[in-house]
C-alpha cells in the first residue's frame, strides 16, 4: 500500500489559515440518503437530478431462507438493478448478527448469497444491526469480522459499514475497535434514538463521533434514521439543519425517512446544499484567520454557534452560523487570501445576496462583513460564482508498509474467495519420515504413498503404499505407531470467535521472488496448543507464500513439532490461481523410551485435480477397497475403517509395534555367537495408563525403558530403565606385547535407572537420573592363579542432563557421580586405587541428519567423552550396548577420555534394497596405559531387505582398524537378523 503526501501550493498562497488535520483523499460514499425496505415501493423517480443520493435499503434475513429465498433474491437483484440505472448509491443494510451460534452458517451463505446478487450494484453492506443492549465484544467482533470477510471475499470494492449502533453505546464500541475491527469496516453508522433536534441527542452523537475520530479517523460515519415531519416546511429545514451541522465532521452521510412528497420539497433544498455536501470539507482552525464576530461594538464569538470550513476538493472557504434569537446583523472579521466574491447563501430559500463589505486591509485578504441572521443557518460561500481553483501541487510518494491488521484481512479475503470457489480436490501425497534411534544406530526411513480426497465435510486419504527402510508393502503391512502432536484447532490467521494470537509486522522480504510482508505471530496463551511463528504474504495478491511455526503448550509423547509450510499454485478457480499447501516439513522430538528421538517430516502434496468431476467416485472407490484410510478430525488424525459396506472413524489408535526377531551376533567381547531370538515391542499406551513399553527381549538378553511421559502439568516425564545379560561377556587386556590372557574376566551385567525430565522449552529439555548397576565378576579358565577377580558389586549413579535439538540438530550433555557399594583389591595390586571407588563421567555431542532424494541420509555425529576417577572396570568401552559404540570396535578396546566422529550414509537400491555405510573415528587415551592419544577407526555396512512371508532381513558387517597396542582383540563384527512384523 502507498500512502500519498501531498503539499498543496494554493493553500499557502491563498490561504491564511490551515486545516487542523491534514488532506486526506475524498471519501468514496458522501450524500443525502433515504431509508427504505425492500417490501416497500422504490424511491420517487422525480427527485432533484444534481443531488448525491443514496438509498440505505434494508433487508430481512429471515425472508431469505426456506421456499422463498430464491424469489427474495431476485426481488432484491432487481431492484439493485433499479437503482444502478438511475445512479443511485445502494448500502444494504442486512440487519443484526444471529443469536445463536447454530444459526451462524446459515447466516455467513446468506451473506454471501446476498454479496453475489449485489456484485457492482451495491456500494456498502451495513451488518451488525445493535439495539440498546450492547451485545459481547468478542462475539460481535467474531461476527462482524466474518461478515466482513465473506462479502469483501466476493465484491472487493464494497465498503463494510457496521451497524447500526446506539449513539450512547461509545465506550462499548471503543472495546469493539480495540479487538481488532478497523482494518474489517470502513465506516458505522449510528442510529437515531430521538428526534435528531434534542440538544441531548445531539449532544451524544457528537461524543460518539468524537470518540470514532480518536480510535478510527478514516471511518464514514451514516447517521439516522432521522425522521422528517409531515409539513414540508418543517421537513426542509430540519434536512437543511442537520445536512449543515454534518458539514466538517466525520458524517459523510445522512439517512432520512419521510414520504414522497416531503422527500421531494425536502432534497430540493439539499439539492442546493450539492457542492457542500459532496464536497471534502474540513473544519478550519479560526486562530490563525483571526475569526472575530461582533454586534454594536460587543465581541459575540463564544454566542454565535458557527463553524468556518474549507474545501480540500475545490479550495473554496465557507463560514457556516446560525441565528440569534434578536435577529440583529453581526459584524464577521476574518483572513481568506483567496476570496473571490464573498456571497451570502440562504439555504431554505435558496436566495443568494451580497454581504454589506464594510473594510478590507493587508492587500484584500482581511475582511470586514456585514451578516444578516435568521431563524436557520446562513452560509458565506467566500468563492460564489468563481470557477474552480486548480493548484500546483508537488507530490513526494513514498513507500509505506500498511498496518498488519490490514494485511490479515486481505489475506482472509482472499481465503474466503478461494473456500468459496473450491468445492472439492483431489491430490498425490507423500509423506516421509526419517530418524535416528541413537547416534550409532542407521537411519530409519517410512514412506507412504496417499492419495487425499479434500471436501467441505473434511480431510481423508487412503494409503496406496507403506516402505521402510526400502521394504515396500502395498497390502497388509506391520502396525506403525499412529503418534502425533496435540491438533491445533485454531491456526493462524483463521477468523475466530476467540483471539488466540497478537500478530507483529516485520517488514518485507523475497519468497520465491515473490515481495511478501513478514507477519510474526504469537500466542496469546502460550499454554495451549496454538503456534508460534511467522508467516510471509505476497504483497500484491495477499495470498500464504510460507509459513514457519512452533506448536507451543504440548504434553504427551511428542514434546516439539517446529513446522515450515510453503504453498504454491494448484491450478485456476474461476480465473484465479488457487494456492494450496504443497509441503510441509516438521521436525518433531518425541519421547521414546526414555529417551528424546528427533522424527524430520516431509508432506509433499502434487497432481491437484480442483473441483474434480469424478471425486466422488474415486473417494467411494477408496472406500469401498480394503485400504487403510485415515480421516482428519479435531481430535488428530484417525483411521477410517470398515464397518460393513461403509467407513467410520475409529478412535481405537494403533500405538504399538511388535516385530519377531531371530539372529546371531558374532563379537570378540564373547566366545561364541551371541545368539538372538525373541520379541521386540514398542508400546505408546502401555496397560491403557498413557505410559509408554520399549522392550527387546532376545532369550539371553533383555533391555527396555517404561516411560510416563505427562506428569504434573505436562512438562514432566519420568521413566525407568532395565538391561540385563544372562550370557558372560570377556573383559580383556592388552599392552604392547599383545593379549594379556592371564588378567581376563568375565562379567555379567545388570542394571535399573530412573530418569525424571523436564521440557524448559518445545527444544530444551532438563533432565535428571539415578543408575542402579550390579556386575558380576568372574574367573576365567586362563587367569592367572594370582589374579585376583574384582569383588562384585552394586553401583549407585545420579546425575543431570540437558538437551537441546532444534532444525535438525540435536546437543545433548550429561554428568553422572558414581559410587561402587563393595570394591576390594584387584589384580596383581598395581592396577587398583582405593579412591576409585567412586568416579564421574561426562559427555557432549553434537548430531545432524542430512535428507536427501528420500532414502539418502547422511548422518553425522561428534561427541566427547571424559570422566574423573576412572579405572579398568569404568573407563568407556565400545560394546554391543555401549553409548560409545562403534562398528567394528570390541569391548576389549577402552579409554578414559575420548573425542569421537560417528557418520553414515544410507540409501536405496532399485528401491529394494537398503544400504547402511558407516564410518567411525576415535581419538583416546588411557592413563593406565601411557596417557597418549590413540587412533582408532571402525567401518561398517549394512543390507536391509524384504524377503518372502513379509519378513525383514539385516546383515550387518563390521571392520575395525585398532593401534598396535590392541592387535589379537579381534576387529570383525557381524550380526544376522530376521524382523517379522506381527
Amino acid at each position: 500500500m502507498t500512502f500519498r503526501t501531498s503539499v498543496l501550493a494554493a493553500v499557502a498562497s491563498c490561504l491564511l489559515v490551515a486545516p487542523v488535520r491534514a488532506a486526506s483523499a475524498a471519501p468514496p460514499l458522501r450524500g443525502v440518503a433515504v431509508e427504505e425496505r425492500l417490501d416497500a415501493e422504490p424511491l420517487p423517480s422525480d427527485l432533484p437530478a444534481n443531488l448525491s443520493l443514496i438509498v440505505r435499503l434494508t433487508i430481512n434475513p429471515e425472508q431469505f431462507t426456506g421456499q422463498n429465498a430464491d424469489a427474495a433474491l431476485q426481488r432484491l437483484q432487481e431492484r439493485l438493478a433499479f437503482y444502478q440505472s438511475r445512479k443511485v448509491l445502494v448500502v444494504l443494510a442486512v440487519g443484526a448478527f444471529p443469536a445463536t451460534d447454530d444459526a451462524v452458517e446459515q447466516w455467513r451463505q446468506f451473506i454471501r448469497a446476498v454479496a453475489a446478487r449485489g456484485l457492482g450494484k451495491v456500494a456498502a453492506y451495513q451488518v451488525g444491526d445493535v439495539q440498546a443492549d450492547t451485545p459481547a465484544v468478542d462475539r460481535f467482533v467474531y461476527l462482524l469480522k466474518l461478515a466482513s470477510v465473506q462479502i469483501r471475499s466476493v465484491d472487493s470494492a464494497a465498503l463494510v459499514i457496521q451497524g447500526n449502533v446506539p449513539a450512547g453505546a461509545a465506550e462499548w464500541l471503543q472495546r469493539v475497535f480495540a479487538a481488532g475491527t478497523g482494518p474489517y469496516v470502513d465506516g458505522i453508522a449510528i442510529g437515531s434514538q430521538a428526534q435528531e433536534d434534542d440538544p441531548s441527542v445531539r449532544m451524544t452523537t457528537e461524543r460518539m463521533v468524537a470518540s470514532l475520530e480518536r480510535d478510527h479517523p478514516s471511518a464514514i460515519v451514516l447517521l439516522g434514521p432521522v425522521t422528517l415531519p409531515a409539513n414540508p416546511d418543517a421537513a426542509t429545514a430540519r434536512l437543511v439543519d442537520a445536512q449543515i451541522r454534518a458539514l466538517g465532521t466525520r458524517i459523510q452521510v445522512i439517512v432520512y425517512t419521510a414520504d414522497s412528497v416531503t422527500l421531494k420539497a425536502a432534497f430540493g433544498a439539499a439539492a442546493r446544499l450539492t457542492d457542500l455536501i459532496a464536497g471534502d470539507l474540513v473544519t478550519l482552525d479560526e486562530q490563525p484567520a483571526g475569526l472575530r464576530i461582533t454586534r454594536a461594538g460587543s465581541d459575540v464569538t463564544a454566542a454565535v454557534p458557527h463553524r468556518l470550513l474549507y474545501s480540500l476538493t475545490r479550495f473554496d472557504t465557507f463560514l457556516v452560523y446560525w441565528g440569534v434569537p434578536n435577529g440583529s446583523s453581526i459584524d464577521v472579521d476574518i483572513s481568506v487570501a483567496n476570496a473571490v466574491a464573498p456571497m451570502v447563501r440562504d439555504p431554505i430559500t435558496g436566495s443568494v445576496q451580497k454581504p454589506a463589505l464594510m473594510e478590507t486591509s493587508l492587500q484584500g485578504k482581511r475582511l470586514r462583513l456585514s451578516l444578516p441572521v435568521t431563524d436557520h443557518p446562513m452560509i458565506v460561500d467566500f468563492n460564489y460564482g468563481a470557477s474552480d481553483t486548480y493548484s500546483q501541487a508537488s507530490e513526494v510518494q513514498k513507500e509505506a508498509l500498511p498496518r498488519v491488521e490490514e494485511i490479515i484481512f486481505q489475506h482472509q479475503q482472499v481465503q474466503a474467495a478461494q473456500d468459496a470457489a473450491l468445492q472439492n480436490y483431489i491430490a498425490r501425497v507423500r509423506i516421509e519420515q526419517h530418524f535416528h534411534p541413537s547416534a550409532a544406530d542407521p537411519a530409519y526411513n517410512i514412506v507412504t504413498e496417499n492419495r487425499l480426497f479434500s471436501d467441505r465435510s473434511g480431510v481423508e486419504w487412503e494409503e496406496l503404499s507403506f516402505e521402510l527402510n526400502g521394504a515396500k508393502w502395498t497390502s497388509n503391512r506391520p502396525a506403525f505407531p499412529l503418534v502425533q502432536p496435540e491438533k491445533v484447532l485454531s491456526l493462524p490467521l483463521d477468523l475466530r470467535l476467540n483471539q488466540d494470537y497478537t500478530y507483529r509486522l516485520d517488514g518485507v522480504d523475497t519468497v520465491n521472488d515473490r515481495a511478501a510482508f513478514v507477519v510474526r505471530f504469537e500466542p496469546v496463551d502460550a499454554t495451549r496448543s496454538l503456534y508460534r511463528g511467522t508467516v510471509w504474504i505476497d504483497r500484491r495478491t495477499f495470498v500464504r507464500l510460507k509459513i514457519q511455526a512452533v506448536e507451543t503448550g504440548l504434553t504427551g509423547t511428542v514434546v516439539s513439532n517446529d513446522e515450515a509450510q510453503s504453498f504454491e499454485p494448484a491450478g485456476e478457480l474461476q480465473g484465479r490461481p488457487a494456492w494450496l499447501l504443497s509441503r510441509l516439513v516438521s521436525k518433531q522430538t518425541f519421547l521414546i523410551a526414555g529417551r528424546s528421538v528427533l522424527v524430520e517430516r516431509e508432506v509433499h502434496l502434487s497432481d491437484f485435480s480442483l473441483n474434480a468431476p469424478e471425486f466422488e467416485p474415486q473417494r467411494d472407490a477408496a472406500r469401498a477397497s480394503n485400504r487403510i484410510m485415515y480421516r482428519d478430525t479435531n481430535a488428530g488424525v484417525r483411521y477410517l475403517v470398515k464397518q460393513g459396506e461403509t467407513r467410520v472413524v475409529s478412535n481405537q489408535m494403533t500405538t504399538s509395534a511388535r516385530a519377531f526377531a531371530m539372529g546371531a551376533d558374532i563379537d570378540p567381547s564373547f566366545d561364541y555367537p551371541l545368539p538372538i531370538g525373541g520379541i521386540d515391542i514398542l508400546d505408546f499406551n502401555f496397560l491403557n495408563r498413557n505410559m509408554q513399553l520399549a522392550l527387546l527381549y532376545g532369550g539371553v538378553i533383555a533391555l527396555g525403558n517404561i516411560q510416563h511421559p505427562n506428569l504434573w502439568g505436562g512438562k514432566f516425564d519420568a521413566s525407568v530403565d532395565f538391561f540385563g545379560l544372562a550370557l558372560k561377556a570377556n573383559d580383556d587386556v592388552f599392552d604392547s606385547v599383545g593379549k594379556r590372557g592371564d588378567q581376563r574376566v568375565n562379567r555379567i551385567p545388570a542394571s535399573t535407572g530412573f530418569n525424571l525430565g523436564y521440557q524448559v522449552t518445545p527444544f530444551a529439555k532438563a533432565s535428571g537420573h539415578y543408575e542402579f548397576k550390579y556386575d558380576a565378576y568372574f574367573r576365567d579358565a586362563g587367569t592367572a592363579v594370582n589374579f585376583a577377580i574384582p569383588s562384585s558389586t552394586a553401583t549407585n549413579g545420579a546425575g543431570a542432563g540437558y538437551e537441546y535439538r532444534r532444525k535438525g540438530y540435536s546437543l545433548a550433555a550429561n554428568i553422572t557421580a558414581y559410587r561402587r557399594n563393595n570394591w576390594k583389591p584387584w589384580g596383581f595390586g598395581d592396577g587398583f586405587h582405593p579412591q576409585d571407588r567412586t568416579y564421574r563421567k561426562y559427555d557432549a555431542g553434537l548430531s545432524k541428519d542430512f535428507i536427501f532424494a528420500t532414502f539418502h541420509t547422511i548422518h553425522l555425529n561428534g561427541t566427547y567423552f571424559g570422566g574423573h576417577g576412572l579405572d579398568r572396570f569404568s573407563m568407556y568401552q565400545f560394546g554391543l550396548f555401549d553409548s560409545t559404540r562403534m562398528h567394528g570396535v570390541p569391548s576389549a578396546v577402552r579409554f578414559a577420555e575420548l573425542g569421537m566422529f560417528r557418520g553414515s550414509y544410507s540409501f536405496n537400491l532399485f528401491d529394494q534394497y537398503r544400504l547402511d555405510l558407516f564410518a567411525d573415528h576415535a581419538s583416546g587415551r588411557d592413563p593406565h596405559i601411557d596417557n597418549r592419544w590413540r587412533q582408532v577407526t571402525g567401518t561398517g555396512i549394512r543390507l536391509n531387505l524384504r524377503t518372502p512371508r513379509n519378513t525383514i532381513l539385516q546383515l550387518d558387517l563390521a571392520k575395525s582398524f585398532l593401534p598396535n597396542v590392541y592387535r589379537g582383540a579381534g576387529s570383525n563384527v557381524v550380526q544376522i537378523l530376521l524382523l517379522k512384523p506381527l
